[in-house]
Parts: structure tokens; sequence; C-alpha cells
């Protein structure tokens, strides 16, 4: 090959690589556009979000368990309060045989030995999403944030004492994030969705 024809071809090849390549402006509206589509498409939860929201659903889930392992096990009615308004949920002893039913928030955490009260909203919470309860009974219930396991686990209303839980809900809502905690009426069952 002689010189000029390989320089002739040599111009060939550059040009036809400056025709294939891209510029810096194509490149970055490629990426514009792919970021953009990502946001749509992938919902935006913050991990941390997720992890306090699992924290609380945790501890709601305890709290439920608390109470009607410890009703089960002393031969006591206990219960729970969740307050969702102020974000607090609460466990109570009770008396059924006093009219009306007298609530004694007296029990005390296992672990911490403070009085059993959880305010989502302090540490190790810091929880500042949305709390909602939705409850399901064999009749009407007017305490309807208020529930007690008697000594065989069974939850009940604790005004009027004698209406049987069929569900208890408490809804969590962080972000784009959100849990199910849920009590199963009559056979104490909780569980976290």
């Amino acid at each position: 090959m002689t010189i000029p024809r390989v320089l002739r071809l040599t111009a060939t090849l550059q040009r036809a690589a400056a025709q294939r390549a891209y510029t810096i402006v194509e490149i970055m509206a490629v990426v514009a556009l792919i970021g953009l589509t990502a946001s749509v498409l992938i919902p935006s939860a913050i991990p941390g979000e997720s992890k306090k929201l699992d924290l609380v659903a945790m501890e709601v889930a305890n709290a439920m368990r608390f109470a009607r392992s410890e009703a089960m096990r002393t031969g006591n009615t206990m219960g729970f309060q969740q307050q969702s308004a102020i974000n607090r949920m609460r466990i109570f002893n009770i008396d059924i045989g006093a009219v009306p039913a007298t609530f004694e928030y007296n029990v005390y955490h296992p672990v911490d030995k403070n009085l059993y009260t959880r305010w989502f909203e302090e540490q190790p919470f810091a929880f500042n999403g949305e709390v909602e309860h939705h409850s399901t009974y064999q009749g009407i219930c007017n305490l309807k944030s208020k529930i007690y396991f008697d000594a065989d686990g069974t939850p009940w209303c604790t005004d009027p004492v004698n209406v049987l839980l069929e569900r208890f809900d408490v809804d969590l809502q962080l972000g784009a994030s959100s849990r199910i905690v849920r009590l199963h009426g009559i056979t104490g069952r909780v569980t976290i969705q």
C-alpha cells in the first residue's frame, strides 16, 4: 500500500468513526431521560423511613402479643389502648367486674422496666408518619381503641366487656411505605403485613 492510499483510508475511517460517535450533549440527554423515567417508575422510599416503619410495626405487634400472653400467663384480664391521634400505645390491667370497668395503667415493660407506654414520635422510633386503627366487633363497641384479653387469650371490647373482637388493624403510613398490624379476633393471632 502506498502512503497516499493509507492516508485516504485513515481519513475515511476517521469520518466514519466521527459519524457513529455521540456528542456529550446527546449522552447527557439520554442519561437525564433515563433518570426521569426511573424516578417516575420506582417508588420513592428512603431506606431509613422503611426501617422506622418496620420498628414501629414490630413494637405495636409486640405490645399486642405481650398483653395477650400476660393475660394467659397470669389469668388476669389485660389489654392495650391504641391512641392513633397522639401516636401512643399503652398496656393496662382491667377489672371487668367493676361497673364501669376500671383501667389501671400500671403494667411494666419486661425489658426496660418502665411503664408500658410507647410514644412513637420519640426515640428509638422517631416516627412522624400516620397511624390509624380500625376495628370490627361481633356487636357494638363503644371504646374501639381499647382491647382486652381474657385468661384464654381471646380479645374483647372494653365497653361493653362482652362484645367479641373480630379484627383490629393498626395502619402505619410513612412516605410511600405502609404496614398493617392485624390482631385477628378469636384466635388472638397478630400479623404484620
